[in-house]
């Protein structure tokens, strides 16, 4: 059984390559990336590194070749992958792969704000109706993202600003998103059917500056505020309206200010309020808590306190 994983330079990617190499051998996997030469290691271990661009569909059949299943993780032009991952889905089949497993995300209603939604209903329903197996894993807000990103500014700052108000999430860790889709890749059982990947609790953002607080020893302060100064807030710290590509913003990694508001918008109207125990049936084992992930990443968090700040 040969296994590809698009995107696999990325930082899931590598995750999930790690995690399979731990059942399957180095020689089952082929890796997918428009950077080969940044997995010369993994090429060195036995994998199969090829060259595949979702821009360039001419470059993935041959790149897919080969393959059973096929990790498809959504590529990070929000508002504009779609015909990216058609592309990826097409030579799939021309390719001969049986099997896609396909990162989307909680909150898959039609009417939810996030601008990050209508890219996953579009692409679930074109995986459905390819005629090949598929999984879908519908992850919710990674941890790592806000205790990496939004905690240190946040720290820096003294406040938490945010327009999800009270609204929750179930903030899952990449690493257990990874380790799920390598535990579908790699096992049997699991044709045509949707995964919720949660973590085991609701927060809301008023929590997790809670427990930015506490992990980071500072003080730290929740406040609420409306949309369109939530998108000023952003616009001021030079963060783009809409993905650039290839960003990567100090504060706001590779998501853009309307990406970012609209997803709070969608915690706030409880869109993104869902919580599951997929990861423990996959796992054998309870989800990671927010906590958990942000104590991991303490060094960084207390970094980025100032020391009037300190507790």
């Amino acid at each position: 059984m040969s296994i590809v994983i698009t995107g696999a330079t990325g930082d899931l990617g590598q995750m999930v390559t790690e995690y399979l190499l731990d059942d399957v051998p180095a020689s089952e996997l082929i890796l997918v990336t428009r950077r080969p030469e940044k997995l010369a290691h993994m090429d060195a271990r036995g994998a199969t590194v090829r060259r595949g661009d979702f821009d360039q569909p001419d470059t993935l059949v041959a790149a897919f070749t080969g393959a059973e299943r096929m990790l498809l993780i959504s590529t990070a032009r929000v508002g504009g992958r779609v015909e990216q991952h058609r592309n990826a889905i097409e030579a799939a089949k021309k390719a001969g792969v049986k099997h896609i497993v396909y990162t989307s995300s909680v909150g898959i209603d039609p009417n939810t704000p996030a601008i990050v939604i209508p890219d996953h209903l579009k692409t679930e329903k074109m995986i459905r109706g390819s005629g090949l197996a598929y999984t879908i894993m519908r992850d919710s807000q990674y941890a790592e993202a806000l205790a990496l990103f939004a905690a240190p500014i946040a720290i820096e700052s003294g406040v938490w600003y945010s327009c999800s108000g009270d609204g929750k999430i179930a903030l899952v860790s990449e690493k257990d998103c990874a380790a799920c889709a390598a535990k579908v890749l790699s096992t049997p059982g699991h044709e045509n059917k949707i995964y919720t990947i949660t973590g085991p609790e609701l927060l809301s953002y008023r929590d997790v500056a809670r427990i930015a607080r506490e992990v980071g020893g500072v003080n730290l302060d929740y406040v609420v505020v409306d949309d369109d100064k939530r998108r000023e807030q952003f616009a001021a710290a030079g963060v783009p309206a809409e993905y650039v590509e290839d960003m990567v913003i100090a504060g706001a990694g590779k998501w853009s200010s309307e990406d970012m508001v609209t997803y709070e918008i969608s915690i706030r109207e409880g869109y993104f309020a869902e919580i599951s125990d997929d990861v423990e049936k996959l796992l054998g084992r309870p989800p990671r808590s927010a906590r958990e992930v942000f104590m991991e990443h303490a060094d960084r968090i207390r970094a980025a306190r100032p020391e009037a700040g300190a507790l």
